[in-house]
């Protein structure tokens, strides 16, 4: 007898639709941060000039911030303008010297960039103080927006991408590294672009994010060691 075929899948879980820098924000306040990709490489100039740079945004609001990435020449750039910043791989990120630990570790759009994102959040987890937590940000699999635009035969996908994410695969992610999954929540589409066909975009994902926020632009999580687990 053949076995009985058994449905895949899991509830969405998730409490609601935000701006994504503003939730970024609430959790970096008054707290010792580190910014894993700070750079928002290629475009630090121009989020810099723009007033979007989100690791200028943190520095104004943390009580300290230091920032890694692997972009070299905008690491440079970063500490010109006095930013605290290292050329590091968030890959090994327990390889480098840490004066102490973190209470936020922010992986804002930058996991979706990196082979092995396991490395990455089970290092940084290693990293958090007594009530640490990482917070991360990805573009989400099932953004309408990216959805629609699929019907073109358009991929809304950044060139340096190499996986997508989802709240799902994020809770998934925290169950196999031993971490607790204290909140996953959604991030709108931001516009930053004059064009119609952007302000177009942003109305159609405002409208079904009213009712169905996992339809967002972007997924978030935060995740925490488990207590008995965390030595630091």
């Amino acid at each position: 007898m053949k076995d009985k075929l058994v449905g895949i899948g899991k509830k969405i879980n998730g409490r609601g639709c935000f701006v994504r820098d503003d939730y970024i924000l609430r959790h970096c306040k008054s707290k010792r941060v580190l910014h894993v990709g700070c750079t928002d490489y290629p475009f630090f100039e121009t989020a810099l000039s723009e007033g979007h740079l989100l690791h200028e945004k943190i520095t104004q609001v943390a009580d300290k911030v230091i920032g890694i990435d692997v972009a070299s020449a905008d690491v440079s750039k970063m500490a010109a303008h006095g930013y605290d910043v290292k050329l590091a791989d968030a890959q090994k990120i327990t390889n480098y010297d840490w004066d102490e630990p973190f209470d936020i570790i922010l992986l804002a759009d930058v996991i979706e960039h990196i082979p092995n994102t396991g490395l990455v959040i089970e290092g940084a987890s290693k990293l958090l103080s007594k009530t640490g937590k990482i917070v991360i940000t990805v573009p989400n699999a099932f953004g309408i927006v990216r959805f629609l635009k699929s019907f073109f035969r358009y991929e809304q996908v950044h060139q340096d991408h190499v996986a997508y994410y989802s709240s799902g695969v994020l809770e998934t992610i925290a169950e196999r590294l031993s971490l607790v999954m204290q909140e996953t929540a959604w991030y709108r589409f931001e516009v930053r672009d004059k064009r119609i066909i952007v302000y177009l975009s942003a109305a159609i994902e405002r409208l079904f994010t009213v009712f169905f926020p996992w339809y967002a632009e972007g997924c978030m999580a935060v995740m925490t060691v488990q207590p008995s687990e965390n030595n630091v």
